[in-house]
């Protein structure tokens, strides 16, 4: 259950669909030139990191977050379709609504998507094969996968939801994650939303 190593984790910067609160999922929206700004600072937080691999969701928000961050470490990117945002079924293309809070907490299932239950299993894998492969890990996904992870471990200090493109150096301790926020601009407190706009 313990993940093996120390890692880091950031979710993509901010897209169109994000800043209308508009269901993405595993629709391909792109950065907005607010998400692309974000990218590039986050780039510029970890460029004296020690990441020795990053590991990406495939999704082009994900993926041109995960660019920004390589170009400053010479590294090649590697994609698991795993760390996927959540499968939203018909709920994908409109708008944010009640029913996504009631998604989060395993009470609503999309028609035609995955059940929350599902989600967080698939991508609980997806991070703890990334993790796996040694230390110094950058997983670069969503929102989601820091609601799933909280299906198996408690985050010290809490933070919910998790912003666009934040960096955490994150440090495992058999149920607790133990996080460190690399944006001193952006120190943020527990919050008691339920999620993300995915």
């Amino acid at each position: 259950m313990a993940f093996p190593h120390p890692f880091y984790f950031l979710r993509h910067g901010e897209t169109s669909w994000n800043a209308i609160r508009k269901t993405q999922g595993q629709e391909d929206s792109q950065l907005n030139e607010t998400g692309r700004a974000q990218a590039v600072r986050a780039g510029e937080l970890l460029a004296n990191e020690p990441i020795e691999r990053i590991v990406a969701s495939p999704l082009s928000r994900a993926r041109h977050t995960a660019e920004a961050v390589a170009h400053h470490h010479g590294l090649e990117i590697s994609f698991d379709d795993d760390l996927k945002e959540c499968h939203l079924g018909d709920m994908q293309g409109l708008p944010n609504g009640p029913w996504l809070e009631d998604y989060w907490v395993g009470q609503f299932d999309p028609p035609n998507g995955e059940t929350f239950r599902q989600f967080c299993e698939r991508v609980w894998r997806g991070m703890r094969r990334a993790v796996d492969r040694g230390p110094n890990t950058l997983i670069v996904a969503h929102g989601g996968l820091w609601i799933a992870a909280h299906e198996f471990i408690r985050a010290e200090p809490g933070l919910m939801p998790m912003p666009n493109a934040l960096p955490l150096h994150v440090t495992p301790d058999n149920r607790v994650w133990r996080h460190r926020i690399l944006d001193q601009n952006r120190e943020l407190g527990s919050t008691q939303s339920p999620g993300p706009s995915v």
